[in-house]
């Protein structure tokens, strides 16, 4: 069974610490507590919160299909008489409130209602940023099973998902979301086709495991069946490509002229399955 990681995990470890020139003057503010609590004891502040729009609706629609316990991290509020205002939680309350939740859990802030707006402030201007990379090598680890059959098609062409942009070997790539769009739009027998006749390309290949030249091969492609189903027939053809050539060619003419990359790289494809002689083709 192909090996699931594509880079090797770190051993767990304990939490360590930075070098700091000096130590804070003081710890502002007081630590929360956890409980449960009531939606309908819930409120949003419309004076700095956002409403709930059509793109967040998508976002909680795709909560509550997805809805599980161990995801839903304890909404932050604050507390003012009876209620509480949420400074960060609202969509996945919204989603607990559309299936029939009742209680959620909340961590419950020490504070004014006026230095909530501030907490606000700072939770959102504070978020790490998640990478597409880092939510991938997390549903790996998971064995989430799309991300278990996206990988089994990367291991057996050769490519390896990485987070880093420098280095790396022939067959690496960062372009997770492009990946995981060409599995649902090609299938995993013509995805292993694309990615291996890109990593066959070698020197010539590297560096372009991206959108443009995945999708601008996967396109020439989809009306081949003969060539995807013997892709002998292709590899001959596609190992003379100077990838970096094509790619550079392609960008020029896209500046010159408007036209897509993609669709740049799709047309030479073409072009060399023609006069390569290996099918009659009529595109």
């Amino acid at each position: 069974m192909p090996e699931l990681l594509t880079e090797t995990a770190p051993p767990t470890q304990e939490i360590g610490v930075i070098a700091l020139r000096e130590l804070p003057p003081q710890i502002l503010g007081k630590p929360g507590f956890q409980r449960m609590v009531r939606i309908a004891d819930l409120r949003v502040d419309r004076a700095y919160q956002r409403r709930i729009n059509i793109n967040s609706a998508r976002v909680v629609h795709k909560i509550c299909m997805q809805f599980d316990w161990s995801r839903f991290l304890p909404v932050i509020v604050v507390p003012e008489g009876d209620v509480f205002h949420i400074i960060d939680g609202q969509h996945r309350t919204t989603a607990a409130r559309t299936i029939g939740i009742e209680t959620v859990p909340c961590y419950v802030l020490d504070c004014t209602v006026e230095e909530a707006a501030a907490a606000f402030a700072a939770i959102n201007a504070t978020v790490t940023p998640v990478s597409p990379q880092d939510v991938w090598f997390a549903e790996l680890h998971a064995k989430n099973s799309k991300a278990v059959a996206v990988q089994k098609v990367l291991t057996r062409c050769g490519v390896r998902m990485v987070r880093d942009r420098e280095g790396g070997r022939i067959g690496d790539t960062r372009s997770v979301n492009e990946i995981r769009r060409a599995y649902d739009r090609y299938g995993p027998q013509v995805l292993e086709v694309i990615l291996t006749a890109i990593t066959r390309m070698g020197d010539r290949g590297f560096g372009h495991l991206n959108g443009a030249v995945i999708n601008g091969l996967g396109r020439a492609l989809v009306r081949k069946p003969a060539l995807l189903t013997n892709p002998a027939l292709l590899y001959p053809i596609t190992d003379r490509v100077d990838l970096h050539e094509m790619v550079a060619e392609a960008k020029v003419e896209h500046i010159r002229t408007g036209n897509i990359v993609q669709s740049i790289i799709t047309r030479e494809f073409n072009a060399l399955i023609r006069a390569s002689g290996v099918l009659d083709l009529e595109d």
